[in-house]
């Protein structure tokens, strides 16, 4: 567990972010009015490999489909049909998750997990994305984002004494479904605390397209989110988006 308080100066001072209204696609750099998924314009959301609905839906990859294939086979290979992992993590609650093994555990940190265990190893997206699909049928795989944002010590709440049995469960239904576990050196659980001076207790969200300024007294950063004493933001959210960070006296 590291501690991030002291090393990171803007904590607990008033900060302003202000949004100018320019826009420009994070691919191709045009300037535009709105964006689609990852800060896409909406040629780049309908044409690269990365926008394509398999990135948020795995089960639906189309690759090797005559009639639908593939944007990118370059980016298939280098992307898709590559190591992924199965894992559980406690975010809100206990969920199941997949990530690329090269993502481990960046992405535990994206979604503010504050435990996350790597359960099995599939070689494709299409494969683990299969596998998780089977299991959300039973089991969360959503981060409920206000309630994870409130949560002070989430590892001393109800769910997570129940994580242990979340994890068991899994692993339970890994062997039913014929799908070999990873081994238990490799199955090494993962805590995290973030630095967040005081958790909201009501949460309150800033949108910069229907108010261009944001902010207040910077209380912590909790996965993807930057929590004020006036509310919070959803940085990834805004990818594109030209803004002005400052400090205020």
């Amino acid at each position: 567990i590291v501690h991030y308080e002291n090393q990171f100066r803007y904590f607990g001072r008033p900060l302003e972010i202000r949004f100018t209204g320019k826009i420009a696609c994070t691919a191709c750099g045009r300037a535009v009015k709105k964006t689609f998924g990852e800060g896409f314009c909406f040629p780049c959301s309908q044409s690269r490999a990365d926008a394509d609905i398999c990135m948020v839906k795995p089960e639906l990859c189309h690759h090797g489909n005559a009639a639908a294939p593939c944007r990118d086979e370059a980016f298939a290979q280098a992307q898709c049909f590559r190591p992924h992992v199965l894992y559980a993590s406690l975010t809100s609650g206990p969920k199941v998750g997949i990530t690329r093994k090269v993502n481990v555990p960046v992405r535990w940190l994206d979604q503010g997990a504050v435990r996350a265990v790597p359960l099995a190893e599939l070689p494709s997206r299409r494969e683990v994305g299969l596998l998780e699909h089977e299991l959300a049928g039973r089991h969360a795989d959503r981060t409920h984002w206000m309630a994870m944002l409130k949560q002070a010590e989430p590892q001393n709440t109800d769910d997570s004494a129940d994580f242990d049995g979340f994890v068991a469960a899994i692993l339970a239904e890994l062997a039913a479904l014929g799908v070999a576990p990873l081994p238990p050196a490799d199955r090494a659980e993962r805590r995290f605390r973030y630095p967040v001076l005081r958790h909201p207790t009501k949460v309150v969200s800033f949108n910069l397209d229907r108010e261009p300024v944001a902010g207040g007294i910077l209380d912590g950063i909790k996965g993807q989110y930057l929590i004020f004493d006036r509310g919070v933001i959803n940085a990834r959210k805004y990818a594109g988006y030209r803004i002005v960070v400052s400090e205020l006296m």
